[in-house]
Order: structure tokens, then C-alpha cells, then sequence
């Protein structure tokens, strides 16, 4: 709805995403202590993680999202995605590949440059939260702006 300021179904479980991924990143992030170790390995590790724990809290979260929505919302979950939907998921993944592209040139442009390898690997990091902060705000950004 167009100017309407109700938040829909899909901004709602993108905020939920956002913050889970956002939460989950320096949990991770934290408990690994990437930044004091400075270890090739501790990044790897930090890498492998993030990844699974990210996958699976996705799935989790979007469960338990549907069942609380569900619950509470006088309104359904859309079951099918119509054109409008497709389009607005892909601007989203399109800006979410253009921004991780963009950080890896840039890690690789520390490399080049004789940066040591740990700030190569803290800039992929922050690109990979980046990229995923930009994929769910550009979500609610066009669902709320209506595309």
C-alpha cells in the first residue's frame, strides 16, 4: 500500500531478519575475538560459522516469525509472490551482489596495497554484514515505498 505507512507482512519479517542477522554477526564476531587473534585460521573459522549459524537462523527465525504472525496478525501470510514481489526481490539481491562485489574488490585493493592479511579479512567482514544490512533495508525501502 502506497503511502500508507502500514508496515506489510514482508517489511515485518524483514526487520525481524535484519536485526537477527545483525545480532547474530557480533555474537559471532565477539565470541571468536577475530580482531585480537589475528589468526588466518580464527577468520576461516569466523567465515564457516557465520555462515551456517546465519542460514540457520534465518530458517529459524522466518519459522517462528510465521507462527507468531500468524497468531497475533488478522492478516495471513501471502502464499505466492506476484510480480511486484519478484521485482522488489530482485533490486534487493541485486544491491545485496552489487555491495558484496564492492568489498571484495576492496579487500583485495588492501592486499595490493600490503595491507596484512587481517584487514583483508575485517573488510570482507564488514562487507558481509553490510551486504546483508543493504539486502533487508532495501526490502523494506521498496516495499514501503511501493515498487
Amino acid at each position: 500500500i502506497k503511502g500508507a505507512g502500514i508496515m506489510t507482512y514482508q517489511c515485518k519479517k524483514a526487520v525481524v531478519s535484519l536485526i537477527s542477522n545483525v545480532i547474530v554477526f557480533f555474537i559471532l564476531f565477539n565470541k571468536l575475538n577475530v580482531l585480537a587473534n589475528g589468526d588466518s585460521q580464527v577468520w576461516g573459522k569466523f567465515f564457516l560459522y557465520l555462515l551456517g549459524v546465519m542460514v540457520a537462523t534465518n530458517i529459524v527465525v522466518t519459522l517462528v516469525f510465521n507462527i507468531i504472525h500468524n497468531t497475533f496478525s488478522k492478516y495471513t501470510a501471502p502464499i505466492t509472490q506476484d510480480e511486484r514481489d519478484q521485482t522488489i526481490e530482485l533490486k534487493s539481491v541485486r544491491n545485496f551482489c552489487f555491495l558484496l562485489s564492492f568489498g571484495f574488490f576492496v579487500s583485495m585493493a588492501a592486499l595490493a596495497f600490503q595491507q596484512p592479511i587481517t584487514t583483508m579479512f575485517a573488510v570482507m567482514a564488514m562487507t558481509v554484514l553490510a551486504a546483508s544490512i543493504a539486502l533487508y533495508a532495501s526490502y523494506i525501502f521498496y516495499y514501503q515505498r511501493g515498487y
